[in-house]
């Protein structure tokens, strides 16, 4: 057992000896703290400019919308700035809409000036994905990552709780000013920081060589999207991920505090707690989904995941009490935590490295899709039918990943799993 654990704290210095790994997950740390400071408060926010539960939906949903709409051109952004400089880009973009954001006399013009954070934001998760895809080794790609998402969580885990506190201190728009101002900070951070990850070179001929089931599916069509779809195992990360996010806008920062403050009358504080039991389950999960992935296999983490999470998603909003909402709460934050770490590994396992830009721009794209319905959805659906509706959607997109993961194959290599 000592020799196991010696082998696992030696993988973990590998991936953290490696600056811009290092950097990458001190980022995700610290952009989710803030971030988490505004998550639970921000339909609160909405609803005290005069919005209704839709209107609510669709302010939540405008920020991964932009970063849907910055998926679209991250991969060249990333290609002609490099990853340094776009996440500085993003970051101080990020800054500028969330103080504008806070400052907004009206609805409209916050949900434009969020919108606006959301594209900044945008840039900086696709400029963090490139640099762990590149920087790590496929074969420490999912512990790697568990390490990413743990940052990203405990960054959360400890905005949710500050948020509800300094919301029902100061006001509900003074989180927003604490992300304009930790956004800020980093951006000139990150400048010394992060390091270029180098454009991979090709062989003679301009390109890569790669595995037999994917040089088909590249083949002629290397510029086109839909190419990566061809790729085995491609299309199952898109999906997996986009279902998780979807689940994750829909219910924790959209439906839970809605329902927190109106059905179980909490207070900013109360919710900020429940965030924080939810989410510090979520991230205790997260390095045992990572070991296991690169042990056992992406779907055996994956498939039993995706049930849980989508029943725990659709018996929510059947929760008389605080406590009982809390237990499932931390029951989806379980869920959600080993879905959350395998579908990135599955992206590295069959991704060639020149495809690394548009392949990540473009499964970027299907999280902030996720991300971006999953609000607009719940939102429109508790307005016209009620809350326990909204839930029971919020899990639907986990049933079709469920299926579609258990459907297709292993990603990871033989070789690699125990």
């Amino acid at each position: 057992m000592s020799a196991a654990a010696g082998k696992e704290r030696g993988a973990l210095r590998i991936i953290l000896a490696e600056r811009s790994v290092a950097a990458v997950i001190a980022l995700a740390l610290f952009i989710n703290l803030g971030t988490g400071i505004v998550l639970p408060i921000l339909p609160l926010y909405a609803r005290s400019l005069g919005a209704d539960y839709g209107q609510t939906g669709l302010m939540v949903g405008a920020y991964y919308f932009a970063r849907l709409m910055s998926d679209i051109a991250a991969g060249a952004v990333l290609r002609r700035l490099g990853v340094r400089r776009a996440a500085a880009a993003g970051l101080s973009l990020l800054a500028i809409g969330a103080l504008l954001t806070g400052l907004s006399p009206s609805f409209p013009i916050a949900l434009i000036c969020w919108a606006g954070a959301g594209a900044g934001g945008g840039t900086v998760f696709a400029a963090m994905y490139n640099a762990l895809i590149l920087g790590v080794a496929k074969e420490r790609m999912a512990r790697a990552l568990s390490l990413f998402y743990g940052a990203f969580n405990g960054g959360v885990v400890a905005g949710g709780f500050l948020g509800g506190v300094v919301a029902g201190r100061f006001g509900l728009n003074v989180p927003l000013f604490c992300l304009a101002a930790i956004a800020a900070g980093l951006a000139a951070v990150m400048l010394r920081m992060l390091v270029e990850s180098p454009h991979p070179a090709l062989p003679q001929g301009g390109r890569e060589t790669v595995p037999r089931g994917r040089e088909t599916a590249l083949r002629g069509t290397e510029n086109s999207v839909r190419a990566l779809f061809r790729i085995r195992g491609f299309g199952g990360s898109v999906i997996s991920v986009l279902a998780n996010l979807w689940m994750f806008g829909a219910v924790f920062n959209t439906l839970v505090p809605l329902f927190a403050r109106d059905v179980l009358h909490l207070s900013t504080f109360g919710i900020g707690v429940l965030y924080a039991v939810s989410l510090a389950a979520e991230f205790a999960v997260y390095y045992p989904a990572g070991k296991w992935a690169d042990s056992r296999g992406r779907r055996f983490v994956l498939i039993p995941a995706f049930a849980l999470l989508a029943v725990a998603t659709m018996i929510l909003g059947w929760s008389p009490t605080v406590i009982t909402f809390a237990l499932v709460m931390a029951l989806l934050g379980v869920a959600s935590g080993f879905a959350g770490v395998p579908p990135a590994a599955m992206l590295a396992d069959v991704l060639p490295e020149h495809e690394s830009a548009r392949g990540v721009a473009t499964f970027r794209f299907g999280a902030d899709l996720g991300y971006t319905l999953g609000p607009l959805v719940a939102g429109l659906t508790a307005a016209s039918v009620g809350f326990k509706a909204a839930f029971i959607t919020a899990g639907l997109p986990s049933v079709i990943a469920l299926v579609v993961v258990t459907r297709g194959r292993e990603t990871l290599p033989r070789s690699q799993t125990a």
